[in-house]
């Protein structure tokens, strides 16, 4: 009697293979500017102090970008020297950023102003090309020249081409006990000769 397994392969003529790969090298990541685009966005108003500020919290995700590549990074290796890398090995790869902007109370509201936590939110605007205009608003009985700060929406931000700044993030404590932490977008700076993506319905046209 013909062994079953030799009757299913005929029946079927599946075939398979195993071919021993290289091993892929893992290159752990390190401070420094990586090219990219903002694939993801999410916003919500936050209480900022206890209620002393209110602020929408922008969470943003760049994904690095192919010409990535041309970039030149450094790591620390296992033995304490430094060793260099192109940026290949991180395409693909994505960092966590967040935004603030801090509103400004109407008449009927009890939290204050916080005008000087809004450098960074301006200058995302003007890295990503959105334009903030400048206008002059009476505050505290004075006529002050004051940029008008808008409300970024995610057609504003989703694939817009970024220069990231990436560091260590904030430690915490996993849940094996250990304290660890996130490579996170500090800020971001304008990438000139980048190119804007299209991104809808969470697809992209990214070239990986």
């Amino acid at each position: 009697m013909a062994d079953v397994n030799d009757m299913f392969n005929e029946v079927t003529k599946e075939q398979s293979f195993y071919v021993k790969g290289e091993k892929k090298k893992f290159t752990p990541f390190t401070k420094g500017e990586y090219y990219g685009h903002i694939t993801e966005v999410d916003s919500k108003i936050l209480d900022v102090k206890g209620g002393q500020y209110k602020a929408r919290l922008y969470t943003y995700t760049v994904t690095v970008a192919p010409e990535n590549s041309r970039a030149m990074f450094q790591y620390e290796g296992i033995d304490g020297n430094m060793i260099k890398t192109d940026g290949k090995p991180y395409v693909g790869k994505t960092f966590k950023g967040k935004l603030w902007r801090f509103l400004e109370p109407s008449k009927d509201d009890t939290f204050e102003s916080n005008v000087s936590g809004n450098k960074g939110y301006l200058r995302f605007c003007q890295t990503i090309g959105v334009e903030c205009p400048t206008e002059t608003r009476t505050v505290d009985g004075n006529d002050i020249e004051v940029q008008i700060l808008p409300t970024l929406s995610p057609d504003n931000m989703l694939g817009q081409p970024v220069i990231a700044f990436v560091d260590k993030g904030r430690e915490f404590t996993n849940k094996r006990g250990e304290r660890t932490f996130f490579w996170d977008c500090k800020f971001c700076k304008k990438w000139n000769d980048g190119k804007k993506i299209d991104i809808s319905d969470g697809n992209s046209d990214i070239p990986f």
